[in-house]
């Protein structure tokens, strides 16, 4: 008969980081991304040091999202000085007044790809209506590429769409 073996307990324990540690690797993948011209994966080792961080995940989540290098320097210079991150306010740009044909094209684009996107949701399996399965909502969307996204803020600002945030939209 064998014996039988405990496993013992414990592993690997990495070791622990300090702040300026977490700093360090920060401003290492910021000066990858600076040197490179084509940063993709980058932006990921990026977002997982952000998380280490104490950086605020707001500030982290914009840089990330819009891959914005000049708010990436601002933020790797203040942590470098202070240490500590302050979200700068940006300039309220003023959005176009639409036209009544541009609103009439971009509304009827929004509701065209509202449509595929719901059509598409239901042709999955279990949804379908002899399935006897639920019928798709689509709660919120990015705004489509057809038009800039100052088209879909001014529909918003005009009661069209509701902004969701983050490119999001969806009807009233």
């Amino acid at each position: 008969m064998s014996k039988s073996k405990k496993k013992k307990k414990g592993g690997y324990k990495p070791p622990v980081q300090t702040a300026q540690d977490i700093v360090d690797a920060i401003v290492e993948v910021a000066d990858k991304i600076y040197a490179t011209d084509e940063p993709g994966p980058l932006w990921g080792e990026l977002h997982k040091a952000f998380l280490k961080s104490d950086v605020d995940k707001q500030v982290a989540a914009k840089i990330i999202m819009h891959k914005d290098i000049q708010e990436l320097r601002t933020v790797v210079a203040q942590l470098q000085t202070s240490g500590q991150v302050e979200l700068q306010e940006t300039e309220v740009t003023e959005l176009p007044t639409l036209d009544h044909e541009t609103q009439i094209e971009a509304m009827r684009c929004f509701r065209k790809r509202v449509k595929f996107i719901k059509l598409d949701r239901e042709s999955k399996l279990g949804v379908g209506p002899l399935s006897g399965g639920k019928e798709a909502k689509v709660e919120s969307m990015m705004a489509p590429h057809d038009y800039p996204m100052e088209v879909w803020l001014a529909l918003a600002r005009d009661g069209l769409l509701v902004d969701d945030g983050g490119g999001f939209f969806h009807s009233p």
